[in-house]
């Protein structure tokens, strides 16, 4: 028996295609993934710094604001850093959050126990600049069309406390009935045209907490005007007998009753399905 969603939370996400969980997990859960990053980031500040391309290493600067500093310091110049930080990174620390059993206790209750943790994630880092903005979207404009039937739960997890001050998702309550829609020279911009009907949520969301998104709910990402960073992950799941919409990227199973041989054990697992894609 899964511990899951409650049958009112699972009929409110389906009706209105979003949900908010403010206490899914303890907090600290995220601990793993978030000592990976600083020790990255701590790692890459000591060689710029080596290299004299950076005068100051930020030491005492927090999470959540330390990777900005370097990247305001540098005037963006720290590819490889955003490379190492940033999009879609398959290791230890990921996939212990991706495997939280909080969350795939969540999708459990929506889909069943076959699921796959999706090819389709990142990690992300809001800039307080004021210019990292994602327009009106959704979660399939990215994906193929074919996947419109599969369902998707999709899960935007913060590593820092969302709100409006630093640029927490807003979403289109219902907006999830609507089909692929057309978008202009991105997926991340729904033709104005195309936009649909509805009320405009403010999703504010703390650590801890999720905000649940289904693969056509429209939503975007507004600026954030505080003084650090907002910390991000986008998370999908699946049942694995569906089309993933990205054949040529393997997921990996998180969870199966019928083929419990075949459940990733560790990122170990998730990097040698890789090796021969």
């Amino acid at each position: 028996m899964t511990n899951g969603l409650t049958e009112n939370q699972r009929q409110k996400y389906m009706e209105q295609g979003y949900l908010l969980l403010d206490n899914l997990y303890d907090p600290a859960r995220l601990d793993p993934l978030i000592d990976e990053l600083t020790h990255i980031i701590d790692r890459w500040a000591h060689r710029y710094y080596e290299q004299k391309r950076l005068a100051d290493m930020f030491e005492g600067e927090p999470f959540d604001r330390r990777f900005f500093r370097i990247h305001e310091a540098m005037n963006g110049a720290c590819s490889e850093l955003n490379d190492a930080v940033l999009g879609k990174r398959k290791t230890a620390g990921m996939f212990h959050v991706m495997t939280l059993p909080e969350i795939l206790d969540v999708v459990q209750s929506l889909i069943g126990p076959e699921i796959l943790v999706h090819p389709q994630f990142n990690c992300r880092a809001k800039f307080p600049d004021r210019t990292s903005v994602v327009d009106w979207h959704q979660d399939i404009g990215f994906l193929d069309a074919a996947v419109l039937e599969t369902f998707m739960v999709n899960f935007w997890v913060p590593l820092v406390d969302s709100n409006v001050d630093n640029g927490c998702l807003e979403v289109i309550k219902g907006s999830h009935r609507s089909d692929r829609l057309p978008f202009a020279a991105s997926p991340e911009q729904i033709d104005d045209a195309s936009m649909p009907e509805g009320e405009r949520i403010c999703c504010p969301v703390p650590v801890g907490g999720a905000l649940l998104l289904q693969h056509t709910t429209v939503h975007r990402s507004t600026p954030n005007y505080s003084d650090h960073i907002r910390w991000s992950l986008d998370i999908r799941y699946s049942d694995w007998r569906q089309p993933t919409g990205r054949d040529e990227v393997p997921g990996y199973i998180a969870r199966s009753d019928t083929h419990s041989d075949r459940i990733a054990a560790s990122h170990v697992d998730w990097l040698a399905m890789f090796e021969s894609v």
